[in-house]
């Protein structure tokens, strides 16, 4: 004969575990397979011929013709057509598909539907690589894409790659039951959109936002083009830095010599003690020109700035960057040494010296580098190796150098770097890693809390984190510094296979996206967006204060000339920003035929900006005044865009040049056009290994349409990981969710011959926790779709085959109930698999479409919390019993059970009415009541044991257990006594939902 009053919760847990798993099992074995693929096949058929998806901004309609439902307006970013879809545009393009569907069951007029992204150099690259046979592009198209050889060698054109990838795209979409407007779909090399992009182009220059001039962009000096992320192969996420050329002085070769110095600290020129240089490195010595471009002229006229020594890496890359390189001689920078260079600093006006460093890399600046040893400890190290610190003033006659602190920071002494390299114990240049910690931390320091000192003249007191800009730009003023441009990141590469450079190309044209008063209309557009998840909203705020002027047009590429110069072509992140807007007017351009000629900018300027007259633009045109007012009216309508959906790593590009198009072209005067929402989603993996087009894997959509069924692929990709974690793909957990899901529809038809509705059965007690449960997953469903936390609702499906599983335990067997719970859940489904609940909702005897049904109504009469409670009372009931007899090893004929005494659910109730006190606050309140107050300690303790384990309502124990026990005593097989004889005094360890037992 055992006690326990109390188990670990986690052993109940595993026990439950345990007991589903078997469950499972049994299941798995009498599962039939149902052909998910076929079931796409037949309802993708059907929705086709019905047209069910099509939508125009009157198809709901009141009596006098006018809109009578509320609109919504989903889309994501068009997939780029160099391959075909994969899993990562699966996951992408699922979720605004899902909530594409679920907004229609919430009575919405919706508008989802996709275009295709063509337009830049990738795919002539692609085309040029196909045409030679390159092998390794051969292989990944045949093994990774999965295009058959005979078809692969045909696409050695690009208008063949956008044919067939286009077809490709169309078909996976559709395979995976999509339900998009089909008559809206475009290529963005398609003449009649390019008309559009040319009055986008138009209407930006007029408002002032396009520029040209001589700006650095991120260029392939083989396909002679600036390039963007899209057409990179290595290094997407580079961006281009700028840094700050300090030009010290010397004499060389009998010559007055600039040697400059890259940083992105220009402050830390106060406390340079000497420069470093590579013995081992080639170095040049050159005339150096500075090229000008004359205004409104291609004439370039030259500069001369003077005699450079600068790596020879160095001169290639400023070459390229508005400087004429004429090399005069080279050398080693063992030559430098040898001659003891002395360098004039020109702040300070200080002589330094020239020493040698192997650990100078000449990729990056110009091969020569400050060191500023007090608060480098790279350079405090490389020095103390050298013995070149000075610690006597004599030493600096020798050639050692002292110290020179500039930056004073709370914690820190005269000396930061010092201080941290004696601290951590680094002994020499070898212990790179705790070098790396000490530089993050004094630079992490440095900017967040230091402030410069005396050494730094006019400047002191400024703090560290103010001071790069102006100080940058005083020296340039001063004459003593230039600007350089560098990437973030070493390996950029394009994707033809050539490394990449920062170039400044002259007459190039550009976005201003460095506008001030541009930056205030976008941050004030976010402002007042949704963004999912909310923490983006600052990384779009940060975006935008981080925005430069951005090259908007190449020499080459597919897709739009520009209207104003038509030797240039709109490059692809600049022709995707509003075309959400052309989404509203496609089908009346595809459906009618409307040809180029008849979309000239002033319909644009009418449909999208209400300017002129109908009549003036019908005549011009040619098209309708009907036509074109019903153009102006669906733009109006499903304008502004609700939601733009994309992965994160277009946060930086296309999203946020999204907003700031958005309120250019629209204005100020028009902010209800402006974007309300963005929805960012992470990445995609595939059993831990990141997709890649060109290595693998890929994972084609129509693989997983073909082997696993859409609805698997969908349920999977869509619930799988919450919005900002990256995806894993795991091929075993979509074999799991694909026999779950054959599981539902093997319930589904076991009740297709039900009639009886719930209302006309009598209901136990179980069926009445069934149906809670089922509505109270309505009102969970119902927010994780508007919140777009859609993995609750895989979560909760879950849940549903565990609680299915319960209530058949309990003898639950109310077949008007269980048909009940199969076609709610069934509508709970429908957004994520919509051809199995379609074909459900036919099996179960129903008319029209699921997809066009709403969302299930919450029945308030079936909610009860504590029928839940109750439930759970129950399973831990059973979980404590199982606990004492896993220990004793016997089988009792009787167990006795007690719940608590009543003061201890007054106790409980009391404190829940007072939650939002902590035990300090609550003991004083609760020996107010003299019920309490004569239990003395007791109360105390118990006080401390609830909030431990949790507040909550109580329940009637009693009446549940006496209501449970005849499936109580069937579950072990004993007489199941409650509130019988108190045996032992063992009632009195019972408290609320923890009961005391006793067997015999």
């Amino acid at each position: 004969m055992l006690f326990l009053s109390n188990v670990l919760y986690g052993e109940i847990l595993n026990t439950e575990i345990k007991s589903n798993e078997k469950n499972e099992k049994n299941e798995k074995e009498n599962v039939k397979k149902l052909n998910f693929t076929e079931l796409a096949d037949k309802w993708q058929k059907i929705w086709d011929e019905n047209k069910i998806f099509e939508t125009e901004y009157n198809k709901y309609a009141d009596a006098d013709g006018n809109p009578s439902k509320e609109k919504f307006f989903i889309t994501a970013a068009f997939p780029y057509l160099n391959g075909v879809l994969h899993a990562g545009h699966l996951r992408t393009f699922t979720i605004p598909e899902t909530l594409a569907r679920y907004n229609r069951m919430k009575d919405k007029n919706v508008l989802w539907t996709f275009g295709y992204h063509v337009t830049g150099t990738p795919i002539l690259g692609l085309a040029e690589l196909i045409k030679n046979r390159n092998e390794h592009t051969i292989w990944a198209y045949n093994n990774l894409h999965k295009i058959l050889m005979d078809e692969l060698l045909t696409l050695n054109t690009p208008q063949n790659i956008v044919n067939c990838f286009s077809e490709k795209a169309t078909e996976a979409f559709k395979k995976m039951g999509f339900s998009l407007d089909w008559r809206r779909n475009f290529k963005t090399d398609d003449e009649v959109f390019s008309k559009f992009i040319e009055w986008q182009f138009c209407t930006l220059k007029e408002k002032g936002y396009i520029s040209k001039g001589s700006h650095p962009v991120r260029y392939c000096p083989n396909c002679d083009n600036p390039v963007e992320d899209h057409d990179l192969l290595h290094g997407e996420e580079a961006t281009t830095v700028e840094y700050t050329l300090i030009k010290f002085t010397t004499k060389y070769d009998d010559k007055e010599c600039i040697v400059p110095m890259a940083t992105l600290r220009p402050e830390t020129v106060f406390g340079v003690t000497n420069a470093w240089v590579n013995p081992n490195e080639t170095y040049i010595l050159a005339e150096v020109y500075d090229e000008v471009q004359k205004m409104d002229s291609e004439e370039i006229n030259t500069k001369f700035n003077g005699y450079w020594i600068m790596g020879k890496e160095c001169a290639y890359k400023l070459s390229e960057q508005d400087k004429k390189i004429d090399i005069i001689k080279e050398m080693q920078g063992s030559e430098l040494i040898e001659n003891n260079v002395m360098l004039k600093n020109p702040v300070s006006q200080k002589m330094v010296p020239l020493f040698p460093a192997n650990f100078v890399e000449m990729d990056i600046g110009t091969g020569c580098v400050m060191s500023v040893p007090a608060h480098a400890p790279y350079d405090y190290i490389a020095l103390k190796d050298l013995g070149a610190i000075a610690e006597t003033p004599s030493d600096e006659a020798n050639g050692k150098v002292s110290l020179i602190g500039l930056i004073n920071i709370d914690g820190y002494g005269k000396f930061p770097a010092k201080e941290i390299v004696e601290k951590l114990g680094i002994k020499n240049q070898d212990d790179d890693e705790l070098l790396e910690q000490a530089t993050s931390k004094i630079y992490k320091d440095e900017f967040h809390k230091g402030k410069l000192n005396e050494n730094c003249g006019i400047y002191e007191g400024i703090p560290v984190k103010d001071i790069k800009e102006k100080l940058t730009k005083d020296h340039i003023a001063n004459g003593f510094a230039e600007v350089m441009y560098e990437f973030s990141e070493q390996n950029v590469v394009c994707r033809c296979g050539q490394k990449c450079i920062i170039k400044t190309v002259k007459g190039q044209w550009f976005i201003t996206y460095s506008d001030d008063e541009w930056k205030r209309l976008a941050h004030e557009c976010i402002d007042g967006m949704n963004f999912k998840p909310e923490s983006f909203r600052q990384e779009f705020h940060n975006k935008v204060d981080w925005m430069k002027d951005k090259a908007c047009a190449r020499r080459k590429g597919l897709g739009t000339r520009l209207p104003f110069d038509n030797e240039w072509m709109i490059e692809s992140l600049s022709d995707s920003t509003i075309y959400m807007a052309y989404y509203t007017i496609a089908r009346f351009i595809n459906v009618q035929n409307i040809s180029i000629d008849q979309l000239k900018p002033e319909l644009f300027d009418y449909v999208f900006l209400g300017k002129g007259e109908l009549e003036d633009v019908s005549g011009l045109t040619n098209i309708s005044k009907e036509t074109i007012l019903d153009m102006r009216r669906e733009f109006l309508y499903f304008y502004p865009l609700d939601w733009r959906c994309s992965a994160k790593d277009l946060v930086p590009n296309h999203l946020t040049f999204m907003i700031f198009n958005h309120v250019a072209i629209f204005g100020e005067q028009n902010k209800g056009l402006w974007p309300r929402g963005i929805e960012v989603n992470g990445y995609v993996t595939i059993e831990g290994k990141k997709l890649s087009k060109s290595k693998g894997p890929v994972l084609p959509v129509m693989e997983v349409a073909e082997k696993y069924g859409a609805d698997v692929g969908r349920f999977y990709i869509t619930t799988c990981a919450e919005l900002p974690q990256d995806a894993d793909i795991k091929f075993k957990e979509m074999e799991k969710a694909r026999d779950n899901l054959t599981k539902f529809y093997e319930m589904a038809l076991d009740l297709k011959d039900v009639s009886l509705k719930v209302e006309e059965t009598k209901l136990s007690r179980i069926d009445k926790w069934l149906l809670h449960k089922l509505y109270n997953a309505v009102i969970i469903a119902d927010e994780a779709y508007t919140e777009f936390q859609l993995r609750k609702i895989s979560i909760l499906f879950y849940e549903l085959m565990n609680d299915l599983r319960w209530y058949k335990r309990r003898g639950g067997e109310n077949k008007s109930v269980l048909r009940e719970v199969i076609a709610v859940w069934n509508k709970l489904l429908m957004p994520i698999t919509p051809h199995l609940c379609e074909e459900i909702w036919q099996e179960l005897g129903y008319e029209g479409f699921v997809s066009l049904e709403k969302f299930p109504i919450i029945k308030q009469e079936f909610l009860n919390n504590d029928l839940e409670r109750g439930e759970e009372f129950i399973k831990s009931t059973m979980e404590d019993t199982r606990s004492i007899l896993s220990v004793a090893k016997i089988q009792p004929s009787k167990i006795y059970v007690y719940t608590a005494d009543d003061w201890k659910y007054n106790l409980m109730e009391f404190m829940h009415d007072n939650q939002d006190k902590n035990v300090k606050q609550i003991i004083p309140l609760v020996m107010q009541n003299v019920e309490f107050k004569q239990q003395g300690k007791a109360v105390v303790k118990l006080i401390n044991e609830f909030m431990k384990i949790g507040v909550k309502n109580t329940i009637n124990e009693d009446e549940i257990l006496e209501n449970a026990k005849e499936f109580l005593s069937s579950e072990f097989d004993a007489e199941i006594i409650v509130n019988g004889e108190d045996i032992m005094n063992k009632k009195k360890f019972a408290i609320p939902y923890k009961i005391a037992i006793y067997m015999e």
